[in-house]
């Protein structure tokens, strides 16, 4: 859908382009106009002796295949956006795999339980001192 998507997006562009030369060609109000600028009967040869009904003609029905591609494809892309969106909410998130330094953290452990010892020592020997120093009482 995407390559048709992108295939389309060039062809509206090419239709775009020939609209506007289209619209170039037709005379104005007046009688001027680019296409009387442009080389005086141009047009008025090369589509006869009518052209002003047929460029109307012409423009008309280019336009409104322009109207609708443009409205195809604003919902192409809409729908091709919506299928990626989903795509990616239902995918797994990937993390990234760190190497580990399994020396480092072995060190980090053991300083860890060195520390943790310290502390329960330290915690025990407070305890012991606030026991002495309590009084127990004297049961009669």
């Amino acid at each position: 859908m995407g390559i048709l998507a992108d295939i389309l997006t060039i062809v509206l562009a090419l239709l775009s382009v020939f609209l506007i030369l289209i619209v170039l060609l037709q005379k104005g109000s007046a009688n001027g106009g680019m296409g009387a600028a442009m080389g005086g009967g141009m047009a008025e040869a090369a589509l006869g002796a009518d052209t002003s009904n047929v460029l109307t003609k012409l423009t008309r029905n280019v336009a409104i295949v322009f109207f609708v591609m443009v409205f195809g494809l604003g919902l192409a892309r809409i729908y091709l956006h919506s299928a990626e969106q989903s795509a990616d909410r239902e995918a797994l998130p990937e993390f990234a795999n760190p190497e580990v330094d399994t020396a480092a953290l072995l060190e980090t452990l053991s300083e860890s339980e060195s520390t943790a010892d310290q502390a329960a020592d330290a915690l025990g020997e407070q305890v012991e001192s606030a026991v002495e120093g309590v009084e127990t009482p004297k049961s009669e």
